[in-house]
């Protein structure tokens, strides 16, 4: 009876459904040290002119590593994360939709009464 299970695992895959085994190992595409180091990644103040301010003001980041060119943006911030005292780091990545997430955070800091909770998406095709 076991000589069965086999057979219908392989005809499973001679259909084309997805088994068990097909799905065990996750996509190369996940590996955190795919994501650019903080000093490759460049920062310029940045407006949306979409939303009002100051919750369009913020930065925007790139970064050109790994064959890959990286985009994303902070908004209602006056705060730039690459800043060292906010000892940003690649925390996360993804992969959906055909594009690379990689996923920043970084120390929480009260100035002035005022907190920044450093996060940002890096972004980039597959």
């Amino acid at each position: 009876m076991t000589g069965s299970i086999p057979n219908v695992i392989s005809a499973f895959g001679a259909l084309g459904i997805s088994t068990v085994q097909d799905r065990a190992s996750p996509p190369a595409a996940t590996d955190i040290g795919q994501c650019p180091a903080r000093r490759d990644i460049q920062s310029k103040p940045y407006t949306d002119p979409d939303l009002p301010p100051p919750y369009g003001e913020g930065y925007q980041y790139t970064a050109n590593t790994n064959d890959k060119k990286w985009t994303g943006q902070t908004a209602g911030t006056d705060d730039d994360y690459l800043d060292p005292k906010y000892e940003l780091k690649a925390e996360a990545v993804n992969v959906r939709d055909g594009k690379v997430h990689c996923d920043y955070g970084g120390k929480r800091l009260i100035e002035n009464g005022e907190v920044a909770d450093p996060n940002l998406r890096l972004t980039a095709p597959e």
